[in-house]
């Protein structure tokens, strides 16, 4: 599997960083690290594209190679890659496809691979994943509401958005279950993390009338039998009310909540908004959309 976590600083991303490579050595994934930014005023005063040949025979230093370096030595600290390993050359770039990769020590492979674009960071991220196959991408934010529809909208794949992490807290999982396509992924992916924290999962599904359908009870029924077999620690309740608000008060900011990615019409849901997307904006954890 193939994740990609998109770093903006030293100073914004470090919760961002660590949790996505928390959630990429629990499913054994390989991690790319991209730094989106705006090009060095010396490239924009030249005409310059972000290329290695320009930024080396130009002598310019690129912010996103200070981020990119730092971003290594978390994931050394993180002990996601060998903490013994040699450090990186910042000349060492290679330039394709609009982007630039700094290359790592050999001995990772393609464990880890950490690229500098240029641009709007909604568009690089979403040109980002369609050059290479990710399952995973990890975001900070979630509460700009424009952007986060946007990146919901064209970045076609799971989304985990890491709002308000507490590097030192103790989080559950909430897993939010109905009659929607995702739903069995999302249960399957919140077993595999839940099994990586050994935490346990509070199974909500939240209806606006009294009634549970069917459908909605046969998913809830399912999810619980998996999480039962996967010998994972769960509570299951149905409550009555606006799911989005129910999912956000069960979560409180002590969970992390998971649930399928929505499959309405982008447009469509740009104007209505979606469950998944209005429970990203009220919430007060991270929260993982799965495709």
């Amino acid at each position: 599997m193939r994740f990609l976590v998109a770093v903006s600083s030293t100073i914004y991303s470090e919760r961002t960083l660590q949790i996505g490579s928390g959630i990429a050595d629990a499913f054994s994934a390989d991690l790319s690290v991209v730094y989106v930014g705006d090009p060095p005023q010396a490239l924009l005063e030249g005409g310059v594209s972000l290329t290695r040949d320009a930024m080396l025979s130009w002598d310019i230093h690129h912010p996103g190679v200070d981020v990119l370096r730092w971003a290594y030595q978390r994931l050394q600290e993180y002990e996601f890659i060998d903490p013994a390993e040699e450090q990186l050359d910042p000349n060492n770039l290679v330039a394709d496809a609009g982007r630039v990769r700094v290359v790592v020590p050999h001995t990772h492979g393609e464990k880890i691979r950490l690229i500098m674009r240029e641009g709007d960071p909604v568009d690089q991220l979403k040109q980002e994943t369609e050059y290479r196959d990710y399952q995973l991408t990890i975001v900070g934010g979630g509460s700009r509401k424009r952007l986060t529809r946007q990146l919901i909208q064209f970045i076609d794949t799971s989304l985990l958005f890491v709002k308000n992490f507490d590097p030192e807290g103790k989080y559950k999982l909430l897993l939010c279950v109905d009659n929607s396509q995702a739903t069995r992924r999302a249960v399957i992916f919140c077993g595999t993390v839940a099994r990586h924290l050994n935490t346990s999962v509070k199974l909500v599904t939240a209806s606006k009338t009294k009634r549970f359908g069917d459908d909605y009870r046969a998913a809830a029924e399912w999810a619980r039998r998996y999480l039962q077999r996967q010998k994972i620690e769960h509570s299951q309740y149905f409550i009555t009310g606006d799911p989005a608000t129910v999912f956000v008060e069960e979560a409180g900011s002590d969970h992390i909540i998971v649930m399928g990615k929505s499959k309405m019409h982008p447009l469509k849901a740009w104007l209505k908004g979606t469950k998944p997307g209005d429970t990203l904006l009220k919430a007060n954890c991270p929260v993982i959309l799965v495709k």
